[in-house]
C-alpha cells in the first residue's frame, strides 16, 4: 500500500513537470526560443537632443520630449539662420513596435528608432540612415525634460512666463500684473509688471526701478542640466546681471 502511494505521487510530479515543459516549448516555438517581448512605452519616454544636419545652415539644434501620455514637445533652432529663434511644436506620438516611434506634426511626421538609451532619426521611408552621416542623426537623453507638473502648477497660479538660472541660482516669474524675482541667497524682488518696451515677437524688455528683464525668443541651454528651453533671459539688478533660460506658459 505504501509503495502504491509513493508511485502515485511520483507519477503526479512527473506529469506536472512534463506539462510545464510542454507549455514552455510551445511558448518558445512561437518566439524563436526567446521570451515574448512586452511592448511598452516606458523605455522610450524621455527627453532627447542633438544637433542634426541642415541643408542651408551649420546645424539644427533639436530636442524632443516623449511623455508617457503619448504627447510630445519638440524644440528646434537653426544655427546661423533666423537669429537663432526657437520653434516649438506639440503633438502626439505612437509606438509602432518595441523600438520604432512615430510623431505626428501639423505638416508631416517623423520616425525614430529607440536603441541603447538613444533615439536614431529615421529617413522619410522609416529606414535607418547609414554611412558616414549616420552619427549625425543620433539623439541622446538629457535629464529634467518632463516639467509638466511644475509648469501646470505655475500656470494655475496665474504665471505666464517662468525662468531660472545657475551660479548663483535664481528664478523669475511673470504674472499678469507683477514680477517676482528670487535668488538662492533668499533675496527677492516683487514689483509691478510694466508694459514691455521694446515689445516684439523676438524681444521683450521690462524695465522697473528695481530690475530690468530681457526675454529673447532664442534657444537657450541650461549650463548645468543641458536641457534646452525656447527663451534666453537676462535679469539686471543694480550692478549684477543674471543669465538663464525660460519659457511661456500661456
Amino acid at each position: 500500500m505504501r509503495k502504491l502511494i509513493c508511485l502515485t505521487a511520483l507519477f503526479a510530479a512527473l506529469t506536472a513537470c512534463n506539462n510545464s515543459q510542454t507549455t514552455q516549448n510551445t511558448a518558445d516555438s512561437t518566439t524563436g526560443g526567446h521570451p515574448t517581448p512586452v511592448t511598452t512605452a516606458t523605455h522610450i519616454t524621455g527627453t532627447y537632443q542633438g544637433t542634426l544636419p541642415c541643408a542651408d545652415c551649420p546645424g539644427m539644434d533639436y530636442q524632443i520630449s516623449l511623455f508617457d501620455d503619448h504627447t510630445f514637445t519638440e524644440l528646434v533652432a537653426y544655427q546661423g539662420r533666423g537669429q537663432g529663434i526657437a520653434f516649438t511644436e506639440k503633438g502626439t506620438w505612437q509606438q509602432i513596435n518595441d523600438s520604432i516611434v512615430s510623431i505626428k506634426k501639423k505638416t508631416d511626421s517623423t520616425s525614430f528608432l529607440a536603441t541603447d538609451s538613444k533615439l536614431l532619426v529615421l529617413d522619410k521611408q522609416g529606414k535607418r540612415i547609414e554611412g558616414a552621416l549616420a552619427s549625425n542623426y543620433v539623439l541622446r537623453p538629457v535629464e529634467g525634460g518632463d516639467r509638466r507638473d511644475l509648469l501646470a502648477q505655475k500656470a494655475g497660479a496665474g504665471i505666464s512666463f517662468t525662468a531660472t538660472g545657475n551660479e548663483p541660482f535664481w528664478s523669475l516669474d511673470l504674472e499678469t500684473r507683477k514680477i517676482l524675482f528670487r535668488t538662492a541667497a533668499g533675496d527677492s524682488i516683487q514689483t509691478t509688471l510694466p508694459a514691455a518696451r521694446p515689445n516684439s515677437d523676438t524681444l521683450k524688455v521690462y524695465t522697473t526701478p528695481q530690475l530690468t528683464v530681457t526675454i529673447r525668443n532664442t534657444m537657450c541651454t541650461d549650463d548645468m542640466s543641458g536641457l534646452m528651453r525656447p527663451n534666453t533671459v537676462e535679469v539686471k539688478v543694480k550692478d549684477q546681471t543674471y543669465h538663464g533660460c525660460g519659457e511661456y506658459l500661456k
